[in-house]
């Protein structure tokens, strides 16, 4: 049985990220159409397809396409629609108009990605050469396939409600207290930066 060596398996914590891509996923919320064709093309470059985004302007609602050896294989259309403030899902005249185009114009996929959900009725429409991911799916390819940057996510998450590192304006601060000094700083986690005399401007 091969032996695994656990500090080349603890090091893949320390991989370089898409630095745009996990700014993307972390507000993916309220992520704008471009911002979720970039994620699409990040997904279709980790299935080892080369991509080009065109936003569906002279495609017929085709934002992305992905390519293998310089042919059309995967239509993709994005709808990034906030299901915090969005009141309806993507319905099925949507998804028949994307999946007609897919089949008229000859791609061998078609991906339709929202960071929202689909009515039921659209839900129908899949088969073997459409498929529709929905806000639960996204995630569940994003943390299959750039689980580093979903783990730093995460990790993130945990300590949204500590005031914004004014230094690297990416890590977290916290409130240490210095035995030698006998006084209380704040310790950028990211960036290592301490700051005496903290004062949280965006609470003012």
């Amino acid at each position: 049985m091969p032996s695994v060596n656990l500090f080349d398996v603890l090091a893949l914590s320390n991989q370089a990220t898409d630095k745009k891509l996990q700014e993307i996923i972390l507000k993916l919320d309220e992520c704008s159409s471009n911002e979720l064709n970039y994620v699409a093309c990040a997904l279709l470059k980790a299935l080892e397809y080369d991509s080009q985004i065109i936003d569906g302007v002279h495609d017929k609602g085709i934002d992305v396409i992905g390519f293998k050896d310089n042919h059309r294989e995967v239509a993709v259309q994005c709808k990034a629609w906030n299901p915090k403030k969005a009141t309806e899902r993507i319905n099925v005249k949507d998804v028949q108009a994307f999946k007609g185009c897919v089949l008229s114009s000859n791609y061998q996929y078609g991906l339709f990605i929202t960071t929202h959900y689909f009515s039921d009725p659209a839900l129908k429409e899949e088969d073997d050469r459409l498929m529709l991911i929905d806000r639960k799916a996204l995630y569940s390819l994003l943390n299959r396939y750039f689980p580093s940057i979903m783990a730093d996510c995460y990790y993130r998450e945990t300590l949204k409600t500590l005031s914004t590192c004014p230094k690297c304006n990416s890590g977290n601060l916290l409130k240490l207290y210095a035995k030698s000094k006998r006084v209380y700083y704040h310790w950028c986690e990211n960036c290592d930066e301490r700051i005496f005399n903290f004062k949280n401007k965006a609470a003012e």
